[in-house]
């Protein structure tokens, strides 16, 4: 444990120096990679003796494998900024950034003799430095990119750029590419054959964006992500580009790619699809205004709500008069929330109820079962409303015992007049159920006497409107209550 050292507190509120020769000399050229790590690493320098300080940790804290961080460190190592030791663990030591200002890495003159004679060569009319070279070989190393192969690079690169494109434009194209798995002379021959074959497809789209020149190295390979990775044909593509000119009035392939990959992850992929989902969305930035003006709730921004809630309630069936009728539901019934109203339309569309008539259908059906509830209330002398613990017995009751109509008058007929009747019929009925009566001979044997008086239930018949009142309501979610999402 070392003697003094600054606190956590101290490292966190403090602040990390970098020598303004790696900022000028090293980061440009770097991979982005490369230079997260060594940043990071000089911060972890602060407190070396973190019990957190480890390979696993640092890579873990930049989202990084653990392989990631070791060919990081192995690439300053070759430029001279760190000394990695490779004993029983992984370690490094960060050297001083203007002692390596000139890379202490010797390449091998014979070795690049014929790539440094047709590098000039291609990039005949200025001359190529040794600093320049030096970047070359150290990419080519540290990625294992063929002479050749990065000989493709650079001419590719000129083709694009002219005879003055900067060596890190270069350096970049080839880091970006050796990532992606192209290091030989044939993959990459390939990687520029495929941008050969697309030119002329991707300039129609450039056309469109207002842009005059060739297509970048990235714009090829949004291009290749659209068409062989996400599906869409060219005429799509040139579609939603023409879509977004004419609503913005600018377009690039920054702002296409986002659409693109959101149309994507909606699974539309053909321009049908797409003009649906549009003509679908603005419907449903009407019916997210109604459903958050139904229940009482304010949001800014009403696309969240149509991208979260009302495009999935469509796609499962939902019409937006639907909706709204099952939103003023959950006002009446004190459920003012967009995730209580999608629990609603979850467990309705379990049910396979999604359409207005179907719900309509499925509360008349509920409604009607309360007013047997109220029928056996009535008949106990009880006047309140019914209340969830009512209904629970009386399905439990009818259908989950399969009660006889007799057996349930009987119990009626004995349970009138004592305190508390409803759980005092509920006690009488659980009796026969557990012996297995079923008749009101098999029941009247497990009574006392009957009382000399005759009973007669009293039947309350009430009828049920398409307005709907706050009990029928609670009725319809006390019926939704078991089931699962």
């Amino acid at each position: 444990m070392a003697f003094c050292k600054y606190s956590t507190e101290s490292v966190l509120d403090g602040s990390t120096q970098v020598d303004n020769v790696f900022i000028t000399q090293f980061l440009p050229g770097a991979p982005d990679v490369c230079v997260k790590v060594y940043l990071y690493g000089i911060y972890k320098c602060a407190n070396p003796n973190a019990f957190n300080n480890t390979l696993e940790n640092f890579a873990s804290e930049l989202g990084l494998s653990t392989q990631d961080v070791e060919d990081a460190f192995l690439y300053w190592q070759e430029v001279g900024l760190v000394d990695v030791i490779n004993g029983t663990s992984f370690q490094v030591r960060f050297l001083p950034a203007k002692n390596a200002a000139a890379p202490s890495h010797k390449f091998s003159k014979s070795k690049y003799a014929d790539f440094n004679k047709k590098a000039q060569a291609l990039l005949e009319g200025r001359m190529i430095t040794s600093t320049e070279y030096t970047e070359y070989y150290t990419v080519m190393e540290t990625f294992n990119i063929a002479p050749k192969a990065f000989l493709l690079v650079i001419d590719y690169c000129v083709a694009l750029k002219g005879k003055n494109v900067g060596y890190n434009y270069i350096n970049t194209v080839a880091r970006n590419w050796a990532q992606e798995g192209f290091t030989t002379h044939e993959a990459i021959l390939e990687k520029i054959k495929s941008y050969s074959i697309t030119t002329a497809e991707i300039g129609k789209i450039l056309k469109i964006c207002g842009i005059k020149r060739s297509a970048s190295v990235d714009e090829h390979d949004k291009f290749l992500k659209w068409t062989e990775n996400l599906g869409f044909e060219l005429q799509t593509i040139m579609f939603v580009a023409d879509q977004i000119l004419q609503k913005s009035g600018k377009v690039n392939f920054a702002k296409l790619d986002a659409k693109l990959l959101a149309y994507y992850e909606a699974r539309r992929i053909t321009i049908d699809e797409i003009t649906d989902f549009e003509a679908q969305k603005t419907i449903g930035l009407q019916t997210a205004k109604n459903v958050c003006k139904a229940i009482g709730v304010y949001y800014e921004n009403l696309e969240t709500v149509v991208d979260k809630y009302i495009t999935k309630w469509f796609d499962i069936g939902h019409t937006p008069e639907s909706i709204i009728t099952l939103a003023d539901f959950c006002f009446k019934n004190s459920t003012r929330t967009l995730e209580g109203l999608d629990l609603l339309v979850l467990k309705l569309y379990k049910l396979g109820i999604v359409s207005s008539e179907a719900i309509s259908e499925y509360v008349i059906s509920i409604v009607k079962q309360d007013a047997e509830v109220k029928e056996v209330l009535s008949a106990l002398g009880i006047t309140r409303h019914v209340n969830s613990q009512d209904r629970e017995f009386f399905k439990t009751w009818k259908y989950t015992w399969n009660m006889p109509k007799e057996l349930l008058d009987l119990a009626i007929e004995k349970s009138s007049g004592t305190t508390i009747p409803m759980q005092y019929m509920n006690k009488i009925l659980s009796n026969w159920h557990a012996k297995g009566i079923t008749t009101v001979k098999e029941a009247e044997e497990f009574l006392p006497k009957p009382e000399s008086k005759t009973f007669a239930p009293k039947v309350h018949k009430e009828g049920w409107e398409r307005e709907y009142k706050k009990e029928d309501l609670e009725a319809v979610f006390d019926s939704l209550e078991d089931i699962e999402i």
